[in-house]
């Protein structure tokens, strides 16, 4: 079957390594659930790396999603609801149910999986709940699950869905990596970005909107920076040691962008990231922030009467402690700012719409944080760490498009080209 399952990987939308080839596959272990098995599947690949999935099939040939199969989803939300246990044959499945996990769910509520979607799968329940699945598998603390508790039960945030519970895969060591996390499904609420879409192209040019949702990403971060004695998310505050050290990841990100691109940045942006772009923020204060901000992570409430904020998971290439790690929340800022050029860039936008679009945001965002601890008092400070965190942005975009949506390449490209160039005029005002 190894051969048969390494195809079927490859194949996959949720599959993150689509410009290399897998050389060997191997299941660490398997865990029955009903007519179907989960199993854990060790992925090696041809530049050497390696990344172990969650893969749930039926039990036929050819390999079968397991999560098409409502019965399948409805069991595996059953664990969640009874805190239950499957064990496989080396470790065990826990469900762990939150104090918000609603009671008294009927066995015939409808089941849907949801279609579109990149790294993850989201199974939907009636009116009640939506599960997302992690399709990789990594140990330790998961994000989406720490931030959407955090913010639902301690900092009291009202525009991110209740947290429901989480599945966890438990290791024979004991080690456990979430599988995956329920939340409550937003009534009236559809995808950010498919919602500005059709406002675009009905004509709408959705400023208003927009403005509101810059509005209440200052809000999620004041929710973040305000005082707890959770030592995973009290504040603290930026230092030269953090700028230059983020510099470094930029740098890093860029060299990847660079490789991506077959070894040639776009002309106007330099080989070497300017540390002094993030300087000013020194001083300010550095929180637990989304991570992976752009449209796709917000649901537009009533066509865009107002916004709710989910998937807390962060940027998924990256390693967990990263995702995990304070820093300054301008870079959603940045994310929502980086997701209004790629709608620009996908659907018809009347002349200098972009341009307006950010205006609106940045408001927004502006008027509801205020003096807050975590941005710079000078303005063209706050400008210049946008503009440096839409570059890393730009790049981190362009080794994800290499990977998933060669076809999209151009879009990160061209941000990165603007961003730098943005870059540019504010060490000029400085």
């Amino acid at each position: 079957m190894s051969g048969d399952l390494a195809d079927w990987i490859a194949g996959q939308r949720w599959f993150a390594a689509k410009s290399r080839r897998i050389v060997a596959t191997a299941v660490t272990d398997r865990i029955r659930i009903g007519e179907a098995t989960v199993h854990l599947v060790d992925v090696r690949l041809d530049d050497g790396g390696a990344d172990t999935y969650v893969v749930p099939l039926r039990d036929t040939a050819p390999p079968r999603d397991a999560l098409d199969d409502p019965a399948f989803c409805r069991a595996l939300l059953d664990l969640v609801a009874g805190a239950g246990r499957a064990g496989g044959e080396r470790g065990a499945l826990l469900g762990r149910p939150s104090t918000a996990f609603p009671g008294g769910l009927p066995p015939d509520l409808p089941v849907r999986r949801l279609a579109g979607e990149q790294s993850n799968t989201s199974v939907v329940f009636g009116d009640r709940l939506i599960v997302k699945h992690f399709r990789r598998l990594v140990a330790g603390v998961n994000p989406d699950v720490e931030m959407s508790g955090y913010l639902t039960e301690r900092a009291a945030f009202a525009h991110t869905p209740a947290l429901a519970g989480a599945l966890d895969y438990q290791a024979p060591d004991g080690a456990r990596a979430t599988v995956a996390v329920a939340h409550a499904l937003v009534a009236g609420a559809r995808d950010g970005w498919g919602w500005l879409l059709d406002r675009l192209s009905a004509g709408d040019d959705a400023l208003a909107a927009l403005d509101r949702l810059g509005r209440r990403t200052a809000e999620l971060h004041l929710a973040l920076a305000r005082p707890t004695d959770d030592p995973a998310f009290a504040a603290e505050p930026i230092t030269a040691a953090d700028v230059a050290a983020w510099a470094d990841g930029a740098q890093r990100q860029r060299d990847a962008a660079r490789a991506a691109l077959g070894g040639r940045l776009p002309d106007g942006v330099p080989a070497r990231v300017d540390p002094a772009g993030l300087g000013g923020l020194v001083g300010a204060v550095k929180i637990r922030h989304h991570g992976d901000f752009h449209l796709g992570q917000t649901l537009a409430v009533r066509d865009g009467e107002d916004f709710v904020i989910i998937d807390f998971e962060g940027e998924p290439l990256r390693p967990l402690d990263e995702r995990r790690a304070r820093h300054t929340p301008l870079r959603d800022a940045a994310g929502l700012l980086r997701s209004l050029g790629y709608a620009a860039a996908s659907g018809p936008t009347p002349e200098g719409w972009e341009a307006r679009a950010r205006d609106a945001y940045l408001h927004g965002y502006r008027a509801a944080a205020g003096a807050a601890p975590f941005l710079p008092a000078d303005e063209r400070a706050r400008a210049a760490a946008l503009a440096a965190l839409e570059e890393e942005k730009a790049a981190y975009e362009i080794v994800y498009e290499a990977n998933h949506r060669p076809g999209w390449l151009a879009i990160p490209v061209r941000g990165l080209v603007s961003a730098a160039l943005r870059s540019g005029r504010a060490a000029g005002a400085a």
